[in-house]
C-alpha cells in the first residue's frame, strides 16, 4: 500500500484485541501510537470483558468496547446488538489484531469501510485491507507484528512498550491489602499460575523460591485468582516459613496496583507477567524453551527483565508430558531475585 488511509479529524478508529489478558496488553503500543498520530480522533480498543479492565484510565483510549465471548459464540441475540453498537459507532478504520470469525463478519456486517487485517485465513474475505505476514516463524516480538499494521496509517512517533494506569484508589487499597499480609515495604510477588497459557514452571517449585527468598531475608506475596488460591493453600505444607497470600483477594486492577508496588515479579509466560512489566516492575520470566513460546517473541518488554529457560536443545515434548521446566533450578532464580533486589 502506497498511501496511508483517508483519516480524517472526528474520525473513529477502532483496534479489536478480545482474546487473552498478555496479547491485549502487548497490543497498547499500537493502540497509544495510533492516538498519538491521530490525536484528533476518537480511539476505541474492543477487548474481553475479563481483559478489558486493564484499558481503564488510559489517556489515550476514548472509549472501551467490551465483549463476552462465550455470548459471541453461542448467542445471536448478543451478536447482532454487538454489531449494532460496532454501526452505531460509525468507526471509519478497524483493525483486527485476533482475528476471530464472528468480529471480522461483525465488522463486515457493519458497513466499516476500512477493516484490516491479516491475510492468509478464510474470514480474511472480511477484510479489505490485508497485512501479509505470518506469525509463525515468531522471528520478533508480538509487539512488534502489532507495529506492522501501522503500515496503514500516518507516520509519526512510536510507543514501543506497553503502560498500565493504576488509580490513586487503587493504589491505597493495594497498599492496604499488603499491610493486612505484614508487607510495608519492598517486596517480591511470585505469580504461579499460568492460565494454561504456557508450560510453567513447576508450582512445588515457586514455594521452594518463597523460603528462600525469605530466609534471604526479602519479603515475599504470593498473587494468583481465587481458584489459584484454593490449589496453592494445599501445597506449601512442609515448608518451615509462613506463606503471605493475596491470591484471592484482587481483581485485574488491583493486582496491577499491587505489582506497580512490587520490587520485582516471577511468573511464568502468562498475562500478569506482562501486567507486572506494564506496570513498571521488574519481572523474571519463566520460558519453556519451545519456538512457538520463545521470548523472542513473548519475552518481557522492557529494560532490568530477566529471562529464565530451561538448559539444553529445543524441547518438543508432549506438553501434557513435559518435565523440562522442573529443571529450572530455585536457586538460579532465587540469584536472580536477589540480585535484582540488591540492585545488582
Amino acid at each position: 500500500m502506497s498511501r496511508p488511509l483517508d483519516i480524517q479529524a472526528g474520525d473513529s478508529i477502532l483496534v479489536s484485541r478480545t482474546d487473552r489478558l498478555g496479547d491485549l496488553i502487548l497490543a497498547l503500543p499500537l493502540v497509544e501510537t495510533l492516538k498519538m498520530r491521530y490525536p484528533e480522533c476518537r480511539l476505541s480498543v474492543l477487548a474481553s470483558l475479563y481483559a478489558s479492565p486493564i484499558l481503564e484510565n488510559n489517556p489515550r483510549i476514548d472509549r472501551i468496547v467490551r465483549v463476552q465471548n462465550d455470548q459471541l459464540a453461542g448467542n445471536r441475540r448478543y451478536r447482532r446488538e454487538l454489531q449494532q453498537t460496532i454501526k452505531r459507532a460509525g468507526y471509519k478504520a478497524a483493525i483486527v489484531l485476533y482475528p476471530e470469525r464472528r468480529i471480522c463478519r461483525l465488522l463486515y456486517d457493519a458497513g466499516t469501510p476500512n477493516r484490516i487485517g491479516t491475510a492468509g485465513r478464510f474470514h480474511s474475505v472480511f477484510f479489505n485491507h490485508h497485512l501479509y505476514h505470518s506469525r509463525k516463524a515468531n522471528k520478533k516480538h508480538e509487539v512488534q507484528y502489532n507495529l506492522d499494521f501501522l503500515k496503514f496509517f500516518r507516520g509519526g512517533q512510536t510507543v514501543t512498550r506497553p503502560v498500565v494506569y493504576p488509580l490513586k484508589k487503587e493504589i491505597t487499597n493495594a497498599k492496604r491489602i499488603l499491610r493486612q499480609v505484614g508487607i510495608n515495604g519492598d517486596f517480591v510477588v511470585l505469580h504461579p499460575g499460568s492460565g494454561g497459557s504456557a508450560d510453567g514452571w513447576p508450582l512445588d517449585s515457586f514455594f521452594k523460591l518463597y523460603a528462600v527468598l525469605v530466609k534471604a531475608g526479602l519479603d515475599v506475596v504470593v498473587s494468583g485468582s481465587v481458584r489459584e488460591e484454593q490449589v496453592y493453600r494445599k501445597e506449601p505444607g512442609g515448608l518451615d516459613v509462613d506463606v503471605k497470600m493475596i491470591a484471592g483477594q484482587t481483581d485485574l486492577r488491583t493486582l496491577m496496583a499491587i505489582l506497580s508496588l512490587a520490587s520485582v515479579a516471577v511468573a511464568n509466560s502468562t498475562g500478569p507477567l506482562h501486567l507486572a512489566t506494564a506496570a513498571n516492575s521488574r519481572v523474571i520470566g519463566l520460558y519453556p524453551r519451545k519456538k512457538v513460546m520463545s521470548p523472542v517473541r513473548w519475552g518481557p518488554i522492557g529494560d532490568g527483565h530477566r529471562v529464565i529457560q530451561p538448559s539444553g536443545p529445543e524441547c518438543d515434548c508432549l506438553p501434557e508430558e513435559c518435565r523440562c521446566m522442573a529443571t529450572i533450578g530455585v536457586e538460579r532464580v532465587a540469584d536472580e531475585v536477589i540480585a535484582i533486589c540488591k540492585g545488582a
